[in-house]
């Protein structure tokens, strides 16, 4: 059951993960200037983690080319483009759902998953350091951003690649140093919670810089009542602390402002189930029958209602639901052992899985 309680909550900020990352409703500093020079700035930070041996050519080569078509395209289309890249709209809501198919990742951490070639680079040399392909060393790629971060510790970026190494190698207190660094020196850059989640553990108090970020989402649903993607912010961040209760609320208001998006309503319906996942909510199933409907391979809702299934004795249909689950999982997932067991179950007359 412990499996099941780290799977709900990880799917739970799987979403936030993607939520926190959509653009901010236009400002009156939203400028062409602004983005291009963001833009370069990420185009310089490329550079230098291309240089201290964090990225491989190849994956340096396809971001570089797409950072590079998005200040030509800045070019052609001048202010309108700045302003179009700031407009809340459907880029990042569509791609959300998608994550609730990805159980497997949730079970391993979808914040590795998501992250990119060289983490996952990194997490597989401490899985299996004595594999065929090049050998990496993390502990060397983790010493020269370090000694680049010591003679200059401005670089927000640098210290945000810090924290997830310190993440993937499990120190999760130098990542949470590492993180308020980061957030002290960036502090408008709200995803950076998203990666201290990772490193925060029961009972620890968010650094300064964390909290004052923590704070500012707060703020936000003050400043901008009616913005869903501001209650989802703060669910978020309210979910991280422990406060489970008061991130449901959340999530339930950015549903109430925006029901049609179906990511708010699986935030929403995973925060519900976060409540108590040994014995899912009426309000809980309801919102994964729902969630269901909108997408049949929706992973997350097929484990939740077959459970609740089980537990309304109808193991016809919980085993219904999770013999879909199971068709829908990787063949070397590691949830597919826990959604046999579960199967096993109801099919022998077994206990809650």
């Amino acid at each position: 059951m412990t499996a099941l309680v780290l799977t709900g909550l990880a799917v739970l900020a799987a979403v936030a993960w993607l939520v926190l990352r959509l653009p901010s409703p236009i400002t009156a500093t939203d400028t062409l200037a602004t983005r291009r020079a963001q833009l370069q700035a990420s185009l310089d930070e490329l550079a230098r983690a291309r240089a201290d041996g964090m990225l491989d050519e190849a994956s340096f080569a396809d971001e570089q080319r797409r950072l590079q078509a998005d200040i030509a395209a800045l070019a052609q289309a001048g202010p309108a483009a700045a302003r179009t890249a700031s407009q809340p709209g459907s880029r990042g809501w569509p791609f959300a759902l998608a994550v609730f198919v990805l159980l497997p990742a949730a079970a391993v951490g979808l914040y590795g998953y998501l992250q990119g070639p060289f983490w996952q680079q990194l997490d597989a040399a401490q899985k299996a350091p004595d594999a065929a392909a090049a050998p990496v060393d993390p502990a060397a790629m983790v010493a020269r951003l370090e000694a680049r971060l010591a003679k200059d510790g401005s670089d927000p970026e640098g210290w945000r690649r810090l924290g997830r190494s310190y993440v993937v190698l499990g120190r999760p207190a130098d990542a949470r140093r590492a993180y308020d660094r980061a957030a002290q020196l960036a502090p408008d850059d709200l995803t950076l919670l998203e990666g201290y989640a990772d490193a925060a553990e029961p009972g620890v108090a968010p650094p300064p810089g964390i909290a004052a970020m923590i704070a500012t989402v707060e703020q936000g649903i003050l400043a901008t009542p009616d913005d869903p993607r501001a209650w989802v912010r703060a669910g978020f961040a309210r979910s991280m602390q422990g406060d489970r209760s008061g991130a449901r609320d959340a999530y339930a208001r950015a549903h109430e402002l925006d029901p049609q998006r179906p990511e708010v309503l699986a935030a929403y319906a995973a925060s519900e189930y976060a409540l108590n996942p040994q014995q899912p909510s009426a309000r809980a199933v309801e919102l994964y029958e729902r969630l269901l409907k909108i997408n049949p391979d929706n992973g997350s809702a097929l484990w939740v209602l077959g459970q609740a299934a089980q537990q309304a004795g109808q193991p016809a249909q919980a085993r219904e639901h999770w013999q879909r689950l199971l068709g829908l999982l990787p063949a070397d997932s590691p949830m597919r052992a826990q959604v046999q067991r579960a199967i096993d179950a109801v099919t022998g007359g077994a206990g809650a899985p």
